[in-house]
Order: structure tokens, then C-alpha cells, then sequence
């Protein structure tokens, strides 16, 4: 019979097996899909793949490969469901995979009560996906297929079960990352990682102050965006890597101090530019550790004397000032008025914000199920239905006449919706921990990057009042460098402590305690009963659209949605048929199955094709799901390089 310390060690073997399980399938699936979308994409899908084995097999190729993929963060600023998110997952993947391999057969050290801490968050995250519909994800993998499957999770918009799903596999990917480079024996990996995060930031904002004032030729908005698709988001890539900025500081020479402070002047401009009030407070924390490292002598920061800085930073001062009188009367086109105008605006309406309503409706929805929540990043799925639903929190209390968003923007909020109080203090312990670690390295050992490692988790968690930060995968993936870091120092450091050991002990049994909890309410059939409700389906909903974008007007003018790829309608029960209007961006064949098999086909092109479909008859209320399975798939971005990066599968639209 094995001993103590023998079963002490099985639960994290299995988790890293099982990690590395969900990596490679995640990594095979995402390089399948991407793979046939075009040129493009098979091209990234191959570089990745070699950039990988390049970490794996070269002892060259470990830096350089951190290097490349934290400069490259800035390309892929977009939310999670869309083309440039699902290549910069099969780069993490690929990097994880690779860090595994060299890693594979070495007794290295562990990752602590810190790596304990995020592989039981990531458990309680999987579990938490017991409350999605599986009986129909189920049908969807026989009749779509693993791969296909997959590619309408990996697309699928936040109101989507699956969206859900995919979002659960993705932190589970990024906690094997973070692992696999805290165990990581190579000197300098974590220098190079962060120098690829410093000089990707500075990259994105030269080259968007450089198209930002094109006139008329601006790249996307009146607000800064750089490549980001949103100025908010930016603003979270760029207050959370701005730490990054001051490592040259640990030099002792005159040009690593002139760097920092044009590097801070650049992307205090950015920040400001882009309007988004939380990216001026979260990246405060930037500019006031880098005034105490100039101005309070120290260790961390090499001055020989306390007024040598005194050119770099009147140099700062300058560019920064000058920038600023420059665009303050700079008209763009779009709103022909001059910045300092809308900077006026903005900090007028400081406070004129929906995200009171938002935070609101985020905690009516966590009041369902409060200790455990309804299951990590559905708020946008539980939303319509609460809101219609006599009984529910969120019908007694929000407001059905507010602007429907994707995200409750407050990580805290989305936490506790999807994950309930466990879930939030589970994260609030391994948040913690990491700062301990980071702080103590940073103080004993004046260790300017531990220091900006730490000014980059504190941001991070400052911005999250503010934005629900795992929207943006980006941004997301900032969030582990930090966590790898104060694994990689605790697992080296001597045998915890009797506490650190309970604390992990603790995490372990919160998640086994929430996995009972979920699998208890599986597909949140005891929550659905307790609400009246026959299925997950707001009473009056005729249709739900689950896999499909929202949706848009046509030149008729009737409206219709694309589908991520293979697509699933909810029809209320009562009716005996729907009529569906279907076109596809490319030509092919369309199939339409129900529960009880094939429907039809038809055959589909840029027309649009109306077709009436006969329905089994439901039981109890139940709502009558129709799978629609497209021949082909296209992906605009990826096929001709247009400015759309969804993969549309059928336009649907229901005919009166």
C-alpha cells in the first residue's frame, strides 16, 4: 500500500498529466482548424509548430522563442473568439508543449503552495463545466465531428455554452504554461520573456502613435488603439506591461537610464490617448515606482548619485510635454475635434460609466448559486435568460432596458458569478501568494524584475475593478509570467512551511467540494427546476441562436446571424416546424439534423435560400434543437486579409 508521501505526490502528477493532455489535444485541434482556413493561416500554423520545436530540441532556440512570444502579445488584441486569439492559443500551446519536453525525465523543483493554488483554480474551472448542456455537446461531437467540433467552440461568441468550455480549456493551457516555466531549468528565460514584453509594447505604441495621426487615414478610432481592436483593451496591455519598461534601470550606464525614460514618456502618451480612465490609474503604478526608483537611492535601481538623472528625465519631460501640446490640436476626421477636447470630456464624465448596472447584474446572477457560481464565463449566456425569468435575482433587480454587454467588466464580479465566493477567494489567495513571493524577492535580493513582475500582477488586479480581464487572451497571458515567477521562487526555495502546505490542502478540497457541487446541478437542471424553467431558456424566447455572431440587418432589411462554423437552434416547443432563410459566404451543401436524425439538405451560395423544416415533437417544454452543419467554412482575415475575424459558417435568418 503506497505511503503519505507517495499519495501526497500522485494529485500533482496526475494534474500535470492531465495539463499536458488538454495542451497537446488543444494544440492539435487549434493547428486542425486553423490549418485549412487559408494560406495565412496554414503559413502561422507552421511557423508556430517550427518556432516550438525550435524551444524543444535547440538549446539555442529556448530565449529567442520567450523573446518572440512576448514581443508578439501586441498582434493579437482582440477577444477571445476570434482568428488572431486562436493563433496566439496554438503559440501558447506550442510554447507549453515545448517547455514539457525539455522539462520531461528531470527531477526539477516543484512549484509550491503557489503552483498548488492555480492547478486547484484550474480544477474548479474544468469542474465549474458540468453545469454546460454536455448532453448536447454530446450530440454536436457525434454529428459535427472533433475537429469541427472544436473550431464552433473556438469561435463560438460569449453567449455561446461553448464559449464557456473553450474558455475552461484556455486557463487550464495557460496554467501548464505557467508550470512548465517555473520548472524550467535555463537561465535568463524569465529576462528574455520580459524583454520580448518590453520591446513588443514599445513597438506597438510607435507604430500606432504613427498611424494614429494619419488624418483622415487614422487605423481604427479616435481613441489610441495601436492593433489592439479596442482602445480599452490596449490600455490594458499597456498599463500592465509598462513595468517591463524600467529593467534597463538595473544598468549603471547613461543610455539604460535614457532609454526607460522615453520608453515611459511613449507610453505615457499612449495611455492617455487612448481615453480609458482605468488604464490611467492602473498604469499610475508604473510612473510612481519608477519616480521612487529615481528619486529614493537604492539597490534596485544602479544611480551613483541622486541628481544624475536629472537630463534623462528633463528629456522625458520634454518629449512628453511636446507630444502633448502637438496633438492637443491635432483634428481627426472623425470627430473633427481636437484631442484636448475629448481629453476634457473624458475626465468631465469620469464617473459616467454603465459598469454600476453591470456590477450589479454580474452579483444578481452570482446570488443563483452564490458559493460556487454558474459556471466560469457564462455571464453572457445566463444574462437573457435571468433577466426574463419571474423569480430570478436578476428579473427582481436589473434593468431590462440596459445596453446588453459580453462581460459584467470586473474580473471580481465575473469571478463570483462563475465561480462563487470559492472561486473568488481561491484566486484572492493565489494572487496573494504570488505578491508575497515576488515582494520578498524584490526586497532581499534588490531584484528589479521580480519588482516589475510584481508592479505587473499589481496593475493587473488594480485594471480588474475596472474590465473583466480573461476577454482578452493577450492581456490574460500577462497574468502568468508573474504567477510562473513566484512558482519557479518557491519551488526552489526550502520545503513550505506546515501553513503553505494546509493552504494548498485547502484549495485542493475547495475544488473537490465544488466539483461535487456542479456535478450535483449538472447542465444546472436543479437551478432551471428551482427557477420553473423546463430547460436553460428565458420564458418567451421562441429562438435561441447558440454558436451564432449577433445579429445584423440585411439589405431587405430583415436581420440574420452568422454562425461560428456549425451552429445549434433552440426552437420553443409547441411548433411542429420552423422556416429558416440560409445562405453561405461560400458555395457548398448545408445539412440540418434534429435529435431524431437528418432534416434535410440544401444547397447553399451568396442567395439566399428559404426552407421550411419539420419538428419531432418536444417533451415537457422542452425547447427542439436543430444542428446546422455548413459544407465549408470561411474566414475572411485569414483568405483575403479583410479587417473581419470571424469564421462564418451560415447566414440564418427566420422567415415570418
Amino acid at each position: 500500500m503506497p505511503g503519505p508521501s507517495r499519495l501526497a505526490a500522485i494529485a500533482p502528477r496526475a494534474a500535470s498529466l492531465v495539463g499536458l493532455a488538454l495542451t497537446a489535444a488543444h494544440f492539435l485541434l487549434s493547428a486542425a482548424t486553423l490549418a485549412p482556413s487559408g494560406y495565412a493561416a496554414a503559413a502561422l500554423v507552421g511557423l508556430i509548430a517550427l518556432c516550438s520545436a525550435a524551444m524543444a530540441f535547440s538549446a539555442r532556440g529556448l530565449r529567442p522563442g520567450l523573446f518572440l512570444l512576448g514581443f508578439s502579445l501586441f498582434l493579437f488584441g482582440t477577444q477571445a473568439y476570434v482568428y488572431p486569439a486562436v493563433v496566439l492559443s496554438l503559440a501558447v500551446d506550442g510554447a507549453a508543449l515545448a517547455l514539457a519536453w525539455r522539462n520531461a525525465g528531470r527531477d526539477g523543483p516543484g512549484t509550491g503552495c503557489c503552483g498548488a493554488l492555480l492547478a486547484a483554480l484550474a480544477a474548479l474551472v474544468l469542474a465549474s463545466t458540468l453545469l454546460l448542456p454536455w448532453g448536447r455537446f454530446l450530440v454536436e461531437l457525434r454529428l459535427f465531428g472533433p475537429i469541427e467540433f472544436f473550431a464552433a467552440m473556438a469561435f463560438s461568441p460569449a453567449d455561446a455554452p461553448a464559449y464557456g468550455l473553450a474558455c475552461a480549456w484556455r486557463l487550464a493551457v495557460f496554467a501548464v504554461l505557467a508550470r512548465e516555466l517555473a520548472r524550467l531549468d535555463a537561465p535568463g528565460a524569465f529576462q528574455g520573456l520580459c524583454r520580448g514584453l518590453a520591446g513588443g509594447l514599445l513597438t506597438a505604441i510607435v507604430f500606432g502613435l504613427y498611424e494614429h495621426f494619419q488624418g483622415d487615414h487614422y487605423l481604427l478610432h479616435y481613441r489610441f488603439t495601436s492593433l489592439f481592436a479596442n482602445p480599452g483593451w490596449f490600455a490594458e496591455y499597456a498599463a500592465i506591461a509598462a513595468p517591463y519598461l524600467l529593467l534597463p534601470l538595473s544598468r549603471r550606464d547613461l543610455a539604460g537610464r535614457a532609454l526607460v525614460a522615453a520608453s515611459l514618456a511613449l507610453c505615457g502618451a499612449a495611455l492617455v490617448l487612448t481615453l480609458a480612465r482605468a488604464g490611467w490609474i492602473a498604469g499610475a503604478l508604473t510612473f510612481a515606482a519608477a519616480a521612487w526608483l529615481y528619486f529614493r537611492p537604492g539597490p534596485l535601481a544602479r544611480f551613483s548619485r541622486s541628481y544624475g538623472h536629472l537630463p534623462t528625465l528633463a528629456a522625458a519631460g520634454a518629449l512628453l510635454v511636446g507630444m502633448s501640446f502637438w496633438a492637443s490640436g491635432k483634428e481627426l476626421a472623425a470627430v473633427s475635434r481636437p484631442i484636448n477636447a475629448l481629453l476634457a470630456e473624458r475626465v468631465g464624465n469620469f464617473t459616467d460609466s454603465p459598469r454600476p448596472g453591470l456590477f450589479k447584474a454580474g452579483l444578481c446572477i452570482a446570488a443563483e448559486r452564490p458559493v460556487f457560481g454558474m459556471g466560469f464565463e457564462t455571464y453572457a449566456r445566463h444574462y437573457p435568460v435571468l433577466l426574463a425569468t419571474p423569480g430570478a435575482w436578476l428579473h427582481r433587480h436589473g434593468d431590462p432596458g440596459a445596453e446588453v454587454f459580453e462581460t459584467s467588466h470586473n474580473m471580481y464580479v465575473q469571478l463570483v458569478s462563475g465561480l462563487g465566493l470559492a472561486g473568488l477567494a481561491l484566486w484572492l489567495a493565489m494572487a496573494g501568494r504570488a505578491g508575497w513571493l515576488l515582494w520578498r524577492r524584490a526586497r532581499d535580493f534588490a531584484s528589479l524584475p521580480d519588482a516589475a513582475m510584481l508592479l505587473s500582477l499589481a496593475a493587473f488586479h488594480v485594471y480588474a475593478f475596472f474590465q473583466e480581464m480573461f476577454y482578452v487572451p493577450a492581456v490574460w497571458f500577462l497574468l502568468f509570467v508573474p504567477l510562473a515567477r513566484a512558482m519557479a521562487l518557491e519551488g526552489r526555495s526550502a520545503r513550505p512551511g506546515r501553513a503553505a502546505r494546509l493552504l494548498g490542502l485547502a484549495a485542493w478540497a475547495l475544488a473537490g467540494a465544488g466539483a461535487v457541487s456542479y456535478a450535483l446541478d449538472a447542465g444546472l437542471a436543479a437551478t432551471a427546476a428551482r427557477l420553473g424553467l423546463p430547460d436553460w431558456r428565458g420564458p418567451g424566447q421562441e429562438l435561441v441562436f447558440e454558436g451564432f455572431y449577433p445579429a445584423e440587418a440585411g439589405p431587405d432589411g430583415r436581420t440574420f446571424r452568422w454562425s461560428a462554423g456549425a451552429g445549434t437552434l433552440l426552437v420553443a416547443a409547441g411548433g411542429d416546424g420552423v422556416t429558416l432563410t440560409l445562405a453561405a459566404p461560400v458555395p457548398g451543401e448545408a445539412a440540418v439534423y434534429s435529435d431524431a436524425g437528418l432534416l434535410g439538405t440544401v444547397s447553399l451560395g451568396a442567395v439566399p435560400t428559404t426552407r421550411r423544416f419539420a419538428l419531432p415533437a418536444g417533451e415537457g417544454g422542452r425547447a427542439k434543437p436543430l444542428y446546422l452543419l455548413p459544407g465549408r467554412t470561411y474566414l475572411p482575415q485569414a483568405v483575403t486579409g479583410a479587417a473581419d475575424p470571424r469564421r462564418l459558417g451560415l447566414s440564418v435568418g427566420v422567415a415570418p
